[in-house]
């Protein structure tokens, strides 16, 4: 079966930085309580952001915790962001803290309507069917041309503790109209549910994602997932389901059996194309014995699924160095020598983009075979946390080939938070957003600021983004913290983000601060906050004059490899780029051809340039626009 614990495997140095190494046996629900006492409710309210805005309150933090999930939503159309979670009984009057509530704000985060509900508040004891809820998931679905928020209704999905599976077994599913007149809701037990997984919702459809492994504490994963997919009718506010299963297997080592984490899925706009990711362990994709992401995918909206597929992480190459992640890890680490790259059952996130292009925003780790300077060998499913990349590895084929941006090094990775009452183990949460058409991703994750922690813990988190750009296909700028000070635990960021109209997007995130870590315990009441902040576009264009085009700063800059330059063309016309060094010698003159209306991403490939300074100069129809440029 599968392990519950990470075991400590070993230590080695990388300059001043412990780097422990450890195995990755993969999430359990023993890892989540089954109940939780509740004790005197927090006093959170002085909260470090000044933007942040009330939400609600949970009974403690385990709804929320162990990793990513869709707890938070955000509609453009109606303008409209919903949170989901656990509910505070003993203010709110519900029968347990298995019951659950929502918070919600029509006006884009401003203000909120807090506690709305319950629209599941049974009485059940824990192991009694259908039982109280856990880890809740939230969607929007509405009715296209309604506009009214309260005339559309939320998708729920979150365990129940049925009894069935050990205190677990139940899956509830179903919707709630937002203004709280119509509640539809079934606990299934047919499956071996545990905490559940990612639900999607789009429109009127919503699906969730269940991973079935019966009574977890003797019988192994059966390497089948359990799809629900709901279909609202708007004309009485009901969702009609239908349950579908995949095979999605993972290996059973011999010593280790099934080892798997996290599982996410996600459709394209029409909702035809879609694929359910994990990071667990698949020998037939993958070499050794790493954790490592892989996937299954459907092309009829979910009704049948493809064999699995994914990328394998020593062959990825990332797109803007041109350097394999092995020799990235090789430079970081300075003299190690790297084995087989390795991700991690502790959280993923996955989307599809306008293209229709599958992303997974992962961590990647050195792991087994790894040899640290002066340290010995790493074993199976060994990782090293403090030697992190956060990626974006990505297809262009359906799976065909797979590429990859290295979105940032991670240079802390998880805290243990109370570990007297909890565990609650929590690592830096990867999630990505999108815009609502999809043409660009906001890669965001929770990181703590080095000069303010020991090694490599994370207990004073804050919220970190990046952009990539999906028609350019091009990540732009630099790392962004985006307002929090070290207070962002047990974040969550919404699917989507708002166009703001001046280049920048509403990013949508809730969190719960600690107030004081001297009297914090993971089993009091806990208030969530709201934060939305604008993401700038990084790539910044220059204001369109006389001339019926613009061009960006290169970035990055200085560069001493592949460099990209954005153009905005209001019309469609013929391009060129011309790059001179600083004593006006041509070095290169490149016709781009014709352009079409919109943005486009135009590379400068740097690696044969002497160091120094450059020009380029972008020119159509008579007029020119001219930037510096340094080689490093």
């Amino acid at each position: 079966m599968r392990k519950l614990l990470l075991a400590f495997a070993g230590l080695s140095v990388i300059g001043a930085t412990a780097q422990e190494a450890r195995m990755d046996l993969g999430r359990s629900a023993a890892m989540y309580t089954a109940s939780h006492a509740d004790g005197t409710p927090l006093n959170t309210s002085s909260n470090k952001s000044a933007a942040a805005v009330y939400t609600g309150t949970a009974p403690n933090v385990y709804g929320a915790g162990f990793g990513p999930k869709t707890n938070l939503v955000a509609n453009e159309a109606l303008n409209t962001v919903a949170f989901i979670h656990r509910s505070d009984f003993n203010s709110n009057g519900d029968f347990t803290s298995g019951s659950l509530r929502f918070d919600y704000s029509t006006d884009g985060g401003a203000t909120w309507t807090s506690n709305a509900g319950p629209f599941w508040n049974t009485n059940a004891a824990v192991g009694a069917y259908p039982g109280p809820a856990r880890y809740p998931h939230i969607g929007i679905l509405n009715n296209q041309g309604n506009t009214n928020p309260l005339n559309a209704s939320i998708s729920v999905w979150a365990p129940t503790l049925a009894g069935g599976n050990d205190s677990w077994g139940g899956a509830l599913v179903g919707s709630h109209k937002m203004d709280n007149t119509v509640t539809d809701m079934a606990v299934d037990t047919t499956s071996g549910h545990l905490t559940l997984e990612e639900s999607f919702t789009q429109d009127g459809t919503f699906w969730g994602l269940s991973l079935d492994h019966p009574n977890y504490l003797v019988e192994e994963y059966t390497d089948t997932a359990v799809i629900w997919k709901g279909d609202m009718d708007f004309s009485t506010d009901l969702m009609n389901l239908t349950q579908i299963k995949a095979y999605l297997p993972i290996t059973n080592d011999a010593t280790n059996g099934k080892i798997y984490g996290d599982a996410r899925l996600s459709f394209d706009p029409p909702g035809v194309t879609g694929y359910i990711s994990v990071e667990g362990y698949n020998d037939m994709i993958a070499p050794n014995k790493v954790i490592h992401p892989f996937l299954i995918r459907t092309d009829d909206g979910g009704m049948s699924w493809s064999a699995p597929f994914g990328p394998n992480l020593n062959n990825l190459v990332d797109q803007r160095s041109g350097d394999s992640l092995i020799t990235i890890f090789e430079n970081i680490t300075g003299g190690w020598f790297i084995g087989s790259l390795t991700s991690s059952t502790r959280g993923h996130d996955m989307t599809v983009d306008a293209n229709g292009n599958v992303h997974l925003f992962v961590h990647v780790f050195p792991g087994v075979e790894t040899t640290p300077t002066g340290g010995t060998m790493a074993g199976d499913f060994t990782f090293f946390p403090a030697v992190n990349l956060l990626v974006d590895i990505y297809s262009m084929d359906q799976g065909i080939t797979w590429v990859c941006n290295v979105v940032s090094q991670v240079f802390t990775w998880d805290y243990d938070f109370d570990p007297t009452n909890g565990p609650v183990p929590e690592a830096t949460r990867p999630h990505i957003s999108m815009s609502t058409d999809r043409s660009k991703l906001f890669f965001s994750w929770f990181e703590s600021d080095t000069s303010f922690v020991t090694g490599t813990d994370n207990n004073f988190p804050d919220w970190r983004c990046r952009s990539y750009n999906v028609y350019g296909d091009s990540l732009e700028g630099e790392v962004t913290v985006m307002g929090t000070f070290g207070d962002a635990t047990w974040g969550n960021v919404a699917d989507y983000a708002f166009d703001n109209g001046d280049g920048s997007h509403q990013l949508h995130m809730t969190y719960a601060p600690i107030a004081d870590f001297g009297t914090f315990s993971v089993l009091n009441p806990i208030d969530f906050y709201y934060l939305g902040m604008p993401y700038p576009d990084n790539i910044g264009l220059e204001e369109m004059e006389t001339q019926n085009f613009s061009v960006s700063q290169n970035y990055p800059n200085p560069t001493s490899g592949l460099t990209k330059v954005a153009i905005e063309s209001v019309e469609a016309a013929n391009f060129t780029l011309s790059i001179m060094d600083i004593t006006g010698r041509t070095i290169e003159v490149r016709n781009m051809g014709r352009l079409d209306a919109g943005r486009h991403i135009e590379e400068i490939n740097t690696a044969g340039f002497a160091p120094g300074v450059y020009f380029y100069t972008v020119a159509s129809a008579g007029h020119k626009n001219t930037k510096k440029f340094i080689v490093e």
